[in-house]
């Protein structure tokens, strides 16, 4: 069953969620100006070109960031239980270790890490 406490929080979000979105509409400025329809970055409109282009090593380094960054995440938590996994968990945690490390040196080799050449 379904605690009385759980409808009241449940309706509470749906009747806040309501009267923001009411009150957002009602103080919501009607005038259309012809700089409405204009990027606004940060307070700045910007003049000239926006469209830059941008080195695929930017976008493979931040990706690396994320995956090894994940990585930390998992191993940070394996770190905190690992008394109460066990073995198990060691031998799992170093195959982990040892795929990534695998993939590392792959991207190593390929030349991702290294900025000067051409992809």
């Amino acid at each position: 069953m379904i605690s009385m406490a759980f409808v009241v929080y449940f309706l509470a979000i749906i009747l806040l969620t309501i009267t923001m979105l009411v009150i957002s509409r009602l103080l919501n400025p009607k005038v259309v100006q012809r700089s409405n329809n204009l990027p606004f970055e940060s307070g700045i409109v910007p003049h000239g070109d926006t469209n830059l282009r941008w080195s695929v090593n930017y976008f493979l380094v931040a990706i690396l960031f994320v995956i090894f960054d994940m990585e930390a995440v998992f191993l940070y938590v394996w770190a905190i239980v690992v008394l109460e996994t066990g073995w198990p968990a060691f031998f799992a945690t170093s195959l982990f270790i040892f795929v990534l490390l695998i993939a590392l040196i792959y991207e190593w080799r390929m030349g991702v890490l290294e900025w000067g050449k051409k992809l």
